[in-house]
């Protein structure tokens, strides 16, 4: 593990993507821990797209008390659960199995064709109080479904917003979404952040430096009342 740059705080450095996994699936298991120890239970938000898989698969095989667990999801898209796009479906084949496999799922909302407000109204109604979250980021500095350019980016990324599940419909990226507030993110006791690539690195290091950045990330680290930490790997 490498040296933390000044400008990020708590940013671990690893080698390759598999050590970067281990290491964020060990500090989330110690962090569910405690919470199952401290009140006999724990809940964990988790992101979707691709690059949970690894962590997913590392996460799944620790030693926890599993059916004292629930997961549940920081954003969905508007697709149907078993849809290759749907989060919930990810986490079902690579997270809720081998010894993971006795925890709960709590999903957002249940029919996609309803519309996406009546889908926000029903996670809003749904939403649990998570002890960990595990968030990505992408190359423009999006968090979970936070968007700048997403139409109801603003209010999902207003410090004042009274929601926790919010809804938007990203201009660049497929289906609309039901996501966490920035407020939400912002007010989880213990937060997770995984990056991989050189790209995302300097998005990351230029939002922890520009402390006007309009980039979602760089909201949510203006924003957060619990610490962050970010694992990153080339």
């Amino acid at each position: 593990m490498a040296a933390t740059p000044a400008a990020c705080p708590a940013l671990h450095t690893f080698d390759d993507a598999a050590a970067r996994a281990a290491a964020l699936a060990a500090t989330a298991a110690r962090w569910l821990r405690r919470a199952c120890d401290s009140r006999g239970g724990a809940v964990l938000a988790v992101s979707g797209g691709r690059s949970p898989v690894a962590l997913f698969e590392r996460l799944r095989l620790l030693d926890l008390r599993w059916s004292a667990i629930t997961v549940t999801l920081v954003d969905e898209r508007l697709v149907a659960a078993d849809d290759p796009d749907s989060n919930q479906r990810l986490v079902r084949e690579h997270l809720l199995r081998d010894a993971a496999a006795a925890a709960r799922l709590h999903a957002l909302f249940d029919d996609p064709a309803a519309g996406l407000q009546a889908c926000v109204r029903e996670a809003e109604r749904r939403a649990l109080a998570a002890d960990v979250v595990i968030l990505g980021m992408g190359e423009d500095g999006h968090t979970a479904s936070l968007f700048a350019d997403a139409r109801g980016g603003e209010q999902a990324m207003d410090p004042r917003c009274p929601h926790t599940y919010v809804g938007l419909v990203p201009r660049h990226a497929p289906h609309a979404r039901v996501s966490m507030s920035l407020r939400a993110l912002a007010q989880a006791p213990q937060l997770l952040l995984s990056i991989d690539g050189q790209r995302k690195r300097e998005v990351y290091e230029t939002a922890c430096a520009q402390p006007d950045s309009p980039l979602p990330v760089a909201r949510l680290l203006r924003a957060r009342a619990a610490p962050l930490v970010t694992f990153w790997s080339p």
